[in-house]
């Protein structure tokens, strides 16, 4: 089984605009990424800890459902800051005789586990909202509550503001995780703010009852997007089609290389990992093709600063396709 070859054209302009950099894994330095999600985590749970115990004074205080779903929302943020705390600085760890590919999908683990938390804490509020619909009770301290809320409100919006710098600046997916999580408190937020306020000045008193309903579903859908970004890297899902043009491009910058075929991509934490294979002249010598593969890797390593990358020289126009057919794509190839 033969497969076709990634072409350019050795004529074309090897200039290209790439893809905007942001928010993708393996762009950074390890060191350079490891700093920034070590510091956004521990901020991040900070921020954790002042919510959950500004809250649970709170809901003591007014005995909202709206305040107590957002209340379990901040404790589950804040389980899910301290695991990604601890996950980006395993998943930092340099490769080892016993972990060759590193240790990043540590990141993904922390997703899972969010997830989870997520889950739990929603099934928990569908309970009590269920509880409370026929109740019907007033509300008590509605203005501190709000105003409360409010500041809650701040806190957050700037914790986010710092989680979305860091996701720009090394695609961390543990940090992405923490973000959604904190979005989410945010909007929370505001819907508590608007429940208590309907509920301590209209005479629809089930109001808050609603947005605790309202907030169950919302940690649902947030534990659906979680899950979807831990998926993807547990699974070795390829980099984006951005991502993999750009790889192509970078390769073949060089006219000696005649195409790149069997390109294998995926993320792992803050680490990527490329293999291919560059189809050269035949007639090239072993140390003008390993001269052309060395200058590749440089190339990719610019704007892959994170990336382990594996490269296998090929006498082009031989049609013979490497390794196992099980794993030949037939979505290969794709144009660069």
């Amino acid at each position: 089984m033969s497969v076709e070859p990634h072409k350019l054209d050795p004529r074309e302009d090897t200039r290209f605009d790439r893809p905007d950099r942001r928010g993708r894994p393996g762009r950074l330095p390890p060191e350079n990424s490891a700093r920034i999600t070590r510091r956004i985590t521990a901020l991040a749970v900070g921020i954790g800890v002042i919510l959950m115990v500004g809250k649970t004074l709170l809901w003591q205080n007014t005995h909202s459902v709206g305040v107590l779903a957002s209340l379990v929302h901040s404790g589950l943020d804040m389980f899910g800051a301290i695991s990604s705390f601890i996950a980006v600085r395993y998943a930092a760890r340099k490769p080892d005789g016993k972990y060759r590919f590193g240790r990043g999908k540590a990141e993904s683990f922390s997703a899972v586990f969010q997830v989870c938390l997520i889950v739990f804490a929603a099934s928990h509020l569908l309970e009590e909202v269920v509880e409370q619909i026929g109740t019907n009770h007033p509300l008590t301290h509605s203005g501190l509550a709000i105003a409360a809320m409010v500041f809650f409100v701040i806190i957050t919006v700037w914790l986010l503001i710092a989680q979305s710098w860091a996701i720009r600046a090394t695609g961390s997916i543990a940090v992405r995780g923490d973000r959604a999580h904190y979005l989410a408190d945010m909007f929370a937020n505001l819907f508590v703010i608007i429940g208590l306020a309907i509920s301590a000045f209209t005479p629809l008193i089930w109001a808050d009852a609603a947005v605790g309903l309202f907030m169950a579903l919302w940690l649902l859908y947030t534990a659906y997007r979680v899950a979807r970004l831990a998926w993807a890297q547990l699974m070795d899902m390829e980099l984006s089609e951005e991502e993999r043009s750009l790889i192509i491009r970078l390769a073949m910058a060089d006219p000696r290389v005649r195409a790149v075929t069997e390109l294998r991509t995926r993320a792992s934490g803050p680490h990527i990992h490329i293999q291919m294979r560059l189809d050269l002249d035949e007639t090239l010598s072993l140390s003008e093709a390993h001269d052309i593969v060395l200058k590749a890797e440089k190339r990719l390593m610019g704007d892959f600063q994170a990336a382990d990358i594996l490269i296998h020289p090929h006498p082009a126009g031989c049609g013979h396709a490497h390794g196992n057919r099980r794993f030949f794509s037939d979505t290969l190839p794709e144009k660069p």
